[in-house]
């Protein structure tokens, strides 16, 4: 059975001090209530991390189109038709794809929202912070190797027009995805967020539950949103 819930001053108080715990040697350690929690999966908000993914596709498709007009500015192996219609050819269904399905996709995932579960938490600005400098780190060098690849093996601009095409279009859609979703919060009064699990560089977007509470601040009922002391366990 849990354990009596205590009123909204205790967990208050205890946020800001450390727990004291016993150990096994029968010395007291400090556990800081951040590390009790570091294991639960995370509430991420979707419109932020959807309008992070697209802008950061986007920059990232920016940074490797300078790349490759650096390249031919310095009369490197790269042939200018071959890189557009790469990038074309991966771009356009990407884009098309993603943008015909946005509003049927956010429509049905709002329909399907559910309450956050208990055993859950908000993430933090530094969490979500250190999460995003991984993934970035993660995907960047796989770009940087692929683009290497091709300079030893001739390619001729292939690769990146393929990887800026298809990160162009999926930033794009990204971008514009995270405005549906900030409308969809005005007008429900409330605030989309999706789990992340505590080992995950990123939310699975495209399939993930989605999870509402009231909007921060409004008088409507609270009762929804969790509270990363109260696990109802």
């Amino acid at each position: 059975m849990g354990a009596p819930s205590a009123g909204p001053g205790v967990w208050e108080r205890d946020r800001r001090t450390t727990l004291e715990i016993e150990d096994t040697d029968g010395k007291d350690a400090s556990v800081r209530p951040e590390t009790l929690l570091a294991g639960l999966p995370r509430l991420v908000r979707v419109a932020d991390e959807t309008r992070w993914r697209g802008q950061f596709c986007v920059a990232t498709a920016a940074v490797v189109a300078v790349f490759w007009v650096l390249s031919w500015l310095v009369d490197e192996p790269v042939r200018a038709g071959i890189t557009a219609l790469a990038a074309a050819a991966v771009a356009v269904p990407t884009f098309a794809v993603g943008a015909i399905g946005m509003s049927r996709r956010v429509r049905d995932r709002l329909a399907r929202a559910l309450p956050p579960p208990r055993a859950s938490v908000h993430e933090t600005q530094a969490s979500s912070r250190e999460r995003r400098m991984k993934l970035s780190g993660a995907v960047l060098t796989g770009i940087v190797l692929l683009l290497l690849f091709e300079r030893f093996t001739d390619g001729a601009g292939v690769i990146a027009g393929l990887v800026v095409g298809l990160l162009a279009a999926a930033g794009a859609v990204d971008w514009a995805e995270s405005r549906r979703w900030e409308t969809a919060e005005r007008e429900r009064e409330t605030r989309l967020y999706v789990m992340v699990r505590p080992d995950a560089l990123s939310p699975r977007l495209g399939a993930a539950q989605i999870y509402e509470t009231p909007r921060p601040g409004d008088r409507r009922d609270r009762a929804l949103e969790p509270s990363p002391f109260d696990l109802g366990i």
